[in-house]
């Protein structure tokens, strides 16, 4: 029987989490991303943030914490999108897509109830390591 190991990965530039959780767990080939918040270090409360600046901050957290194992914006695969309130999605959309250019991975859309630090976005994405 062949012994599986994760290896738990660390971003200093993404903001630490705030629970019983890793930031992503590489495993393998794939990294899996926790749900990143709109917030950064610097602006760790999203009440007075824009849902696009969230969005390009939840984004920029999961591209941050994909470099540390080496992985590239390109190399996303998937993204889970979790939204307060559905009267935000064409605005998160078009930050979605700017942040993404050309390259599209798939991608699912939930609506949800309130986020921490009052977030309108939470977004989690899995990663392909050493394409």
């Amino acid at each position: 029987m062949a012994i599986r190991k994760t290896t738990e990965i660390r971003c200093a530039a993404a903001p630490p989490p705030g629970g019983h959780y890793a930031q992503a767990v590489l495993h393998r080939d794939t990294l899996y991303i926790s749900g990143q918040l709109g917030v950064t270090n610097e602006t760790p409360n999203a009440d007075k943030v824009c849902i696009t600046d969230q969005v390009n901050f939840a984004l920029g957290n999961i591209a941050a914490i994909a470099r540390v194992a080496g992985a590239r914006v390109d190399d996303i695969v998937r993204c889970t999108v979790y939204v307060t309130d559905i009267t935000h999605w064409d605005e998160a959309n078009r930050a979605y897509a700017a942040f993404f250019g050309t390259h599209r991975p798939a991608r699912s859309i939930v609506p949800c109830g309130a986020l921490h630090f009052g977030a309108l976005i939470e977004i989690e994405a899995v990663v392909a390591i050493g394409n």
